[in-house]
């Protein structure tokens, strides 16, 4: 066999590893393998927000899993602190049971995502961005199981806008607590 053979099965074999880690780690964390090209992923974490009975808080991932560069929209923003950052236009729906459908329950998407708001964003900006393979965009973290739409065992999931209309939904996610007062205006995104 030749040098030039050997080396190119060699980055083959490399390649191949590196990507059924990559997935193996992908369903360990998400319980699914992801495909190749932009995905969407939610995650949770504890914390407060200063809404009683919400330890929650949940943000969903806009990853490139492609080997080429993907542009997408994204909201370019200063917040309060003055610190830069950006995020991807999303809805949250709600699986509702008698239609058998997803619900758009709360909208952040193209029209309205990318605005300023009073002690949040200050400055704002509808860009156009590289996202390079591996890279992710978020939609920044909000505690979804304070809005007053959900009750404890529902089913909720972010949907993801990149740009021209395409969608990507996360895998769905259960509500599993509820603000102890309901009815109040809380600010559920940070």
């Amino acid at each position: 066999m030749k040098q030039s053979s050997k080396a190119g099965a060699a980055v083959i074999v490399l390649l191949a590893i590196t990507i059924g880690l990559l997935e193996l780690t992908h369903l360990i964390r998400f319980g699914h393998c992801f495909p190749f090209g932009l995905h969407a992923d939610v995650s949770v974490r504890k914390a407060d927000y200063g809404i009683d009975g919400i330890t929650k808080v949940y943000q969903a991932k806009l990853t490139n899993y492609g080997l080429m560069l993907a542009w997408i929209s994204v909201c370019d923003f200063v917040d309060d602190t003055l610190s830069r950052g950006a995020h991807v236009g999303s809805v949250i729906e709600k699986w509702d049971a008698s239609s058998q459908k997803w619900v758009s329950i709360a909208e952040f998407d193209k029209s309205g995502f990318c605005r300023p708001y009073p002690l949040g964003i200050v400055e704002a900006h509808l860009v156009e961005k590289r996202l390079w393979p591996g890279q992710s965009v978020s939609t920044g973290e909000e505690a979804t199981a304070a809005r007053d739409v959900f009750a404890i065992g529902d089913k909720a999931r972010f949907v993801l806008y990149a740009r021209d209309n395409k969608s990507f939904p996360t895998a769905p996610f259960l509500i599993d607590e509820h603000p102890i007062q309901s009815q109040i205006p809380y600010r559920v995104r940070h």
